[in-house]
């Protein structure tokens, strides 16, 4: 399995403090079956400011480390951005790091409170630039929740959607848990992802969850959920 968005790398943002709980997050996620791991710090949120130099490096470094350690995975760069005013200006002047630092997905955190007309079009303006918006925990978002036909919206925009593996499984409460499994249903692009950022409640696994998957809607749907190839 492959894990799309993780904070797994070590003293940059809300996840790992220290190397030594970021090798245990890693070890975690190697015995639950995902061999690659995109690390997706926090950028532009108004707290988190990570850099696409800092991130590279870190992932490359770290990477050294699990060979070291013995540990089956990879990690490669990546980042969870914060839909802002400037978002558009950050991706014409290249200033946003794509998963896997390559290609042209972006993962995409929405705000609670967005316009949600806008935001379709700027998925439209997006799509045209080849540049594909994935569309961090929907199932989480409190507007989303409030109103689930955003979803669609979203999806003809040209937008794919990102479940968390803990939505599936119920540790954010029913109401996500609902909307992860209606997503689930919906004939659009979808990924699942851990959202791994420690050891205990937010851990980097997907294994339960994927099971649950492939209950509702099959192996082939699970397979390509967890499936994204960085080259």
């Amino acid at each position: 399995m492959i894990d799309i968005h993780c904070h797994i790398l070590p003293g940059i943002d809300d996840g790992p403090r220290d190397l030594k709980t970021a090798l245990k997050m890693a070890r975690l996620a190697a015995k639950d079956g995902i061999t690659e791991v995109v690390a997706t710090p926090h950028c532009f949120d108004g707290v988190y400011d990570c850099q696409q130099y800092d991130i590279r490096n870190l992932c490359k470094d770290f990477d050294i480390i699990l060979q070291r350690e013995n540990i089956q995975l990879r990690v490669v760069p990546g980042a969870e951005i914060r839909l802002t005013p400037e978002f558009l200006d950050l991706v014409e002047q290249d200033k946003i790091l794509t998963l896997g630092n390559f290609g042209r997905d972006v993962l995409l955190e929405l705000p609670d409170v967005f316009l949600p007309g806008a935001v379709y079009e700027l998925f439209k303006l997006l799509r045209n630039k080849k540049v594909r918006c994935i569309v961090a925990h929907p199932e989480r978002n409190s507007l989303i929740l409030s109103n689930n036909q955003i979803l669609e919206g979203m999806v003809n925009a040209g937008a794919s959607l990102q479940i968390t593996a803990g939505s599936l499984t119920g540790i954010f409460g029913k109401e996500p848990q609902v909307l992860a499994r209606k997503i689930l249903e919906m004939s659009c692009s979808r990924f699942l992802a851990s959202d791994g950022h420690c050891i205990k409640k937010r851990k980097p696994v997907m294994a339960k969850a994927i099971k649950i998957v492939r209950k509702l809607v099959g192996d082939e749907i699970a397979r390509k959920m967890v499936l994204m190839e960085f080259n």
